[in-house]
């Protein structure tokens, strides 16, 4: 699957970082809605925002954010956000997010630059939605995480999904302070935007299931975090470092 798009430049704001911020051999831990009667591990936490959904938030935030805060680790607690497309979210593009910003989508056919830009808006969106509801939540998170699998509602075409995916990470980094990445793996990936595809901006780091840190993530990224294992019900996680 090949976008045809002219980039424009991308500036990541300061205060916003590309290193990882996960020690090799460090441990950790993620936890989220289906998860808020348990009792984590220790180490690091990555704490979901989301109640499964795009623009939904988990009922326990507060309290897993706390529990993760109050560990100590380093890097400090991390949020991931759920992702997705479907046309109904356009109901719910931010005002930030309704001018499109994205790749250009120029000598297109005029519906295929709607659809692509609507979708870029939709993304974008979700990652301001997060930040909007960390920032009520007084939660800033070390690193920002988007959450994307087929669980979720992804369109059948996967240059939708791009632009989609575009926006969410566009938007990340506009959050200004902290790192951010991408949750996913190698099938879910592939099936959604397509094997090989690279976020514009492109994320800076990878998390996720069947990993190794000595290998290029599903994103075309450095692997930062890998997922394995379970501890009284709660996922593990190592850093790479």
């Amino acid at each position: 699957m090949v976008t045809v798009v002219v980039m424009l430049g991308w500036v990541v704001p300061a205060g916003a970082s590309t290193a990882n911020p996960y020690s090799a051999g460090s441990t950790g831990y993620d936890v989220a809605q289906p998860n808020c009667s348990e009792t984590p591990p220790g180490g690091f936490g990555i704490v979901g925002l989301g109640g499964g959904r795009p623009f939904t938030t988990n009922a326990c935030l507060s309290s897993e954010w706390s529990t993760a805060s109050g560990i100590g680790a380093t890097p400090g607690p991390a949020l991931y956000f759920n992702t997705g497309y479907a046309g109904a979210y356009g109901r719910d593009v931010t005002s930030s997010c309704a001018t499109y910003a994205g790749p250009s989508v120029a000598g297109l056919p005029r519906h295929d630059q709607s659809t692509y830009a609507k979708a870029w808006e939709i993304g974008c969106s979700e990652s301001a939605y997060a930040a909007a509801t960390a920032l009520t939540g007084n939660q800033t998170p070390s690193v920002w995480w988007a959450d994307i699998e087929t669980g979720n509602s992804w369109s059948t075409n996967q240059t939708v999904n791009q632009y989609a995916v575009d926006g969410i990470s566009y938007e990340m980094q506009q959050h200004g302070s902290g790192s951010w990445g991408v949750y996913s793996y190698a099938s879910a990936w592939d099936k959604i935007v397509g094997r090989g595809f690279t976020a514009t901006p492109p994320f800076p780091g990878d998390w996720g299931p069947g990993l190794s840190c000595n290998a290029t993530g599903f994103s075309g990224a450095p692997v930062w975090v890998v997922q394995g294992g379970r501890i009284g019900g709660v996922d593990t996680d190592t850093g790479c470092g």
